[in-house]
């Protein structure tokens, strides 16, 4: 697939001291279609991603990180896009490895490719994401037919069928284990690609904590036991 048959799709709250940089990584990684999910921002992000030279679509509200991921979806699914390669706005991931989900989907035909930080183990993982990784990994493979190594990755690439068939329901973080479970119950076909990302003080205080995550694990097995109608 071409570069230009992709776009790539960054969630974004007030992520306006980062995001024009990476909007501008992203193209200059040879991805030259760019939509930023505004999700109601207080600060200058969808000025500063439309400087970048992105598509930008804003929520009126910050209604959460699934919620963002929901609208990329539904206006893929609109424009009848061939490849979704969703991405974080906080710098943390390298858009070089866009080129690594891309060959992993040309060599697998998989439906949905995961960016696992954890395949191939990048670097400086701070011990509290790791531990929370693990948590929500045991919780989200237990719905799962397969295991995966990162389940809570906010790069993922989408294929036309992925885009076609997935019906997010949750707005929180929750979104990327409900995605896994819904796309097995779908029947698409999911494979894994190694990534590497990079912390800094600024991206760790974005994203989920520990506590935080604990507390989305919980939600999620809650809807997965007790509302199983409602993630699918």
């Amino acid at each position: 697939m071409r570069p230009e048959q992709i776009w790539i799709v960054i969630p974004a709250y007030n992520e306006g001291p980062v995001i024009e940089q990476v909007v501008a990584k992203v193209i200059g990684s040879g991805f030259p279609n760019v939509l930023v999910i505004d999700d109601g921002s207080k600060d200058d992000t969808a000025s500063q991603a439309r400087l970048a030279g992105a598509r930008v679509l804003s929520h009126p509200i910050n209604r959460g990180a699934g919620a963002a991921a929901q609208t990329g979806l539904s206006y893929a699914r609109r424009q009848g896009w061939k490849c979704v390669v969703q991405i974080d706005a906080d710098g943390q991931h390298h858009p070089e490895d866009i080129h690594r989900l891309v060959e992993v989907q040309a060599q697998t035909e998989a439906d949905i490719v995961l960016g696992s930080r954890f395949l191939d183990p990048s670097p400086g993982i701070p011990p509290t994401r790791v531990l929370y990784n693990r948590i929500s990994n045991v919780l989200t493979n237990t719905f799962c037919q397969r295991s995966y190594s990162d389940t809570q990755t906010g790069f993922r690439l989408l294929s036309a069928r992925a885009i076609r068939n997935l019906r997010l329901r949750l707005d929180g973080f929750g979104y990327c284990s409900e995605m896994i479970v819904q796309a097995e119950e779908k029947g698409l076909t999911i494979a894994e690609a190694p990534i590497q990302v990079t912390y800094t003080d600024y991206s760790l205080n974005k994203g989920q904590d520990l506590v935080m995550g604990i507390t989305t694990a919980v939600d999620l097995l809650w809807k997965l036991l007790f509302y199983p109608s409602k993630m699918k």
